[in-house]
């Protein structure tokens, strides 16, 4: 019968996958002014794939952990497949700005480390910068459904409270122009509320399916590591998952690895913490010795907070 905690892990990870598979779909599908159903296409999609790829042989690179079940593979496929739809869906389609938008996101991949502390892939600052240029997508998507065919454009001081008619192609300055073609918009136009929509949905459930699976895998993991530890007598588990908390398992670097590997190192990591438990303890045993000619003073504060921590709060 399946422990409760693993059927959880499971079922986290499956349904983390769901959901990154009906976000996924939402980010690349547009509506046009008739009310039909087009795709955003596959160019930026392609894009997000190869920069998802890159983050994940960075993260593999760093961690040197590897999935070891066909449960940790399906958090892998799924974890790729939700950056891929993350990074395509934040991506505008075209236009200069696309290359610096590029220049970002690889920066962010190549040096941006996971949070050791929770195993996650996307900080919240990370989060934050990919809403940012979603936000930008959707203004440029905005733009283009009002047949306004630039960025943004900036009035012309004096030259723009001149009412003549043929002073309207110099009163303002477009920023940043861009084609209809260019971005992938369809024939008859983008219908932008129903398309903000899908997007920002989709958007918000990859994110929910990518943080779902990513601690799945992690209670997973953790759950692998446990099964191991208490093949031991329980007494000796309890007494390893003590010197060994849970909560430093995967900063230890315990998480993906192999069984025998597993093994030896929480043998090692055992081996060390008791090393240092003896000398700690021998130490105490020395300054037992003060007690015999303690002189008072800061020597016999130190004293007191080492073998009897409750007489300095009576002390004061």
């Amino acid at each position: 019968m399946t422990a409760p905690r693993e059927h959880s892990a499971a079922t986290g990870i499956v349904f983390g996958g769901l959901l990154v598979g009906a976000g996924g779909l939402l980010l690349g599908l547009q509506i046009d002014q008739n009310g039909s159903w087009s795709g955003t296409g596959w160019t930026v999609f392609a894009i997000g794939a190869l920069l998802s790829l890159g983050a994940m042989f960075v993260r593999a690179k760093r961690e040197g952990s590897l999935p070891r079940d066909t449960l940790g593979i399906f958090a892998v496929v799924t974890t790729f497949v939700a950056l891929a739809f993350l990074l395509s869906g934040v991506l505008a389609p075209g236009g200069p700005w696309m290359f610096f938008e590029l220049a970002l996101l690889v920066a962010v991949v190549a040096f941006k480390r996971p949070q050791a502390e929770s195993g996650r892939w996307i900080s919240y600052g990370v989060l934050v910068l990919l809403a940012a240029m979603l936000f930008f997508r959707l203004w440029i998507a905005y733009q283009g459904s009002e047949n306004r065919w630039a960025v943004m454009s900036i009035d012309i001081p004096v030259l723009a409270w001149i009412p003549f008619d043929f002073l309207e192609p110099v009163k303002r300055i477009a920023l940043g122009s861009f084609t209809p073609h260019e971005l992938g918009f369809p024939a008859a136009g983008l219908s932008f509320a129903p398309t903000l929509t899908l997007w920002a949905v989709g958007f918000a459930l990859c994110v929910a399916g990518l943080m779902l699976t990513q601690t799945s895998a992690r209670e997973h993991e953790n759950d692998r590591i446990h099964d191991l530890i208490h093949t031991l007598p329980t007494g000796l588990a309890n007494f390893v998952e003590r010197i060994i908390p849970e909560e430093e398992w995967h900063t230890l670097g315990l998480h993906g690895l192999p069984s025998r590997r597993l093994a030896r190192r929480i043998e090692s990591l055992v081996g060390e913490r008791m090393a240092r438990q003896k000398e700690l303890q021998a130490a105490l045993d020395a300054g037992r010795l003060l007690s015999q000619t303690n002189p008072g003073g800061f020597a016999g504060g130190i004293y007191r907070a080492i073998v009897d921590p409750d007489s300095r709060g009576t002390a004061e």
